[in-house]
């Protein structure tokens, strides 16, 4: 599989991989999220969020939070509420 000839920087601020470039190979929603497909070192294709990256500018969130937050309030709210779902008592959903 071919390259777009296009490279990708992760630039997130705690993702291990930070300040790394790959060759891109597309980028296209997954999952209901706008990721690239970029070649690892070891051959693999793996997916990060655009936003993640350099393909896309920082939202407003993370240029005024300059990388001194891990977490958005309302990612947070999200995790809260799916915890709260999944730890009650007597409410596990059949898989």
């Amino acid at each position: 599989m071919g390259t777009t000839g296009l490279t990708v920087r992760i630039t997130h601020p705690f993702h291990p991989l930070k300040g790394q470039t790959f060759d891109m190979i597309s980028r296209s929603p997954h999952w209901g999220d706008d990721r690239v497909i970029y070649r690892a070192a070891d051959g693999t294709l793996p997916t990060i969020a655009a936003a993640m990256t350099d393909m896309e500018q920082p939202d407003a969130f993370r240029r005024v939070a300059a990388g001194r937050a891990a977490f958005r309030t309302a990612d947070l709210l999200d995790l809260l509420t799916l915890l709260d779902r999944v730890s009650a008592p007597g409410e596990a959903e059949d898989a």
